[in-house]
């Protein structure tokens, strides 16, 4: 399954993107929530939100953030 990744900034404003082919949404899940740190990451299929990672500076935020 193809998955896109969008590294934002405070202002939810992209910075960089990536598609992820992995073999399901967990999957998705793990590889997105390694690319955080310096800034938000959010994990989208199609126009589905899946799953927000917080950057470390938002981390007393919650970890990850399930929309809906």
């Amino acid at each position: 399954m193809r998955y896109k990744v969008f590294m934002v900034d405070s202002g939810r404003r992209v910075i960089c993107a990536a598609k992820l082919d992995c073999i399901d949404e967990q999957a998705a899940r793990r590889r997105a929530e390694q690319m955080h740190g310096e800034h938000d990451v959010e994990l989208w299929d199609g126009d589905r939100l899946v799953a927000v990672f917080r950057s470390a500076s938002n981390e007393d935020l919650g970890r990850a953030r399930d929309p809906g």
